[in-house]
């Protein structure tokens, strides 16, 4: 591969100590993640109570070195480049160190990190998040995924997702149970269904859109309110309108526009496309646009809102 263009992906690791970062590897190995890769260079930067079975690296061709935080260093780095030429670098990082180190030191040709998962231990998280918030804040900046393993179904996972939110606006958020399992929605929604007024955030439209259409039943009765861009059409009667969002399904060029019909008097005081805070009362019933049974907002207000800061809504 010498001499060529090529891109070698850097799958970055990162968790405190205990944290399942080995046993995430592991069973990424043994599903086949990588498996088109002929070489492959595993680079471990802790090594925690668990170890890994040497037998499943060398029957999936992972090579496997560990580096103290000394070592972490762009001759090095080239040093195993050369040595063993890999095709995909997966890299178990340490909690304890600044993540800019691996994101700044110098690397390779082609060396380029593809993606950046930090894993907690959610019986852990709050002592850990208490005394060593400004150490794992760093690792969450720098992620496009959280995962947050060994959850249970009293914990306010929510809260969790609300807490990593906020520090990466664009950062997908899993949590999964004892046995590696995701943990349905209804555990981890970020709002609290009970308040007497259930408050949609503006990056949690796709969870509440999702659920109210798949769990009628948590929702029939409660008055939320959510942000929305107002839809009106030939359609529609005079009380009759939309208040939804645009999602990207796939690609730039696959955008919809989601939402569900809503009833209110107000709704002649807007203009087509102008956003709004709404708050309505949650029914389910029949309606012809949706050829079935679906919610439907019967709103107790409108306001003029400003569009939110992330226009396209994620899941």
């Amino acid at each position: 591969m010498a001499g060529q263009e090529y891109a070698i992906p850097m799958f970055l690791i990162n968790g405190q100590l205990d944290s399942g970062k080995t046993s995430f590897i592991q069973d990424t190995i043994e599903m086949g993640q990588f498996e088109e890769a002929q070489k492959k260079l595993l680079i471990v930067c802790e090594e925690g109570d668990e170890e890994y079975d040497e037998g499943l690296l060398k029957k999936n061709g992972v090579d496997m070195v560990v580096l103290e935080k000394e070592e972490f260093t762009p001759a090095k780095l080239e040093q195993l480049d050369k040595q063993y030429d890999p095709w995909v670098v997966i890299v178990e990082y340490n909690g304890m160190w600044e993540p800019s180190l691996v994101e700044n030191v110098a690397k390779p040709n082609g060396w380029q990190i593809y993606q950046s998962i930090t894993l907690m231990d959610a019986g852990m998280f709050q002592v850990q998040w208490q005394n060593m918030k400004s150490i794992m804040a760093e690792s969450v900046k720098q992620a496009d995924m959280v995962i947050f393993n060994r959850c249970k179904a009293d914990m306010d996972l929510g809260s969790y997702r609300r807490s990593m939110r906020a520090l990466n606006g664009n950062l997908q958020v899993i949590f999964e149970d004892d046995n590696g399992d995701q943990m349905p929605v209804s555990s981890q929604l970020p709002y609290d269904l009970n308040a007497d007024i259930v408050e949609i955030e503006d990056d949690d439209y796709g969870i509440w859109y999702m659920d109210v259409s798949e769990r009628p039943e948590a929702y029939e009765g409660k008055t939320i309110r959510i942000k929305g861009q107002i839809l009106k059409n030939k359609f529609f009667k005079d009380k009759n309108f939309v208040p939804g969002r645009q999602v990207m399904t796939c690609c730039a060029a696959d955008m919809q526009f989601i939402g569900y019909i809503a009833f209110s008097d107000q709704i002649k005081d807007f203009e087509n496309k102008a956003w709004v805070t709404v708050t309505a009362e949650v029914r389910y019933e029949f309606q012809k646009a949706y050829k079935k049974k679906g919610p439907v907002l019967y709103c107790k207000s409108l306001e003029a809102a400003e569009a939110p800061k992330n226009l396209v809504v994620s899941f």
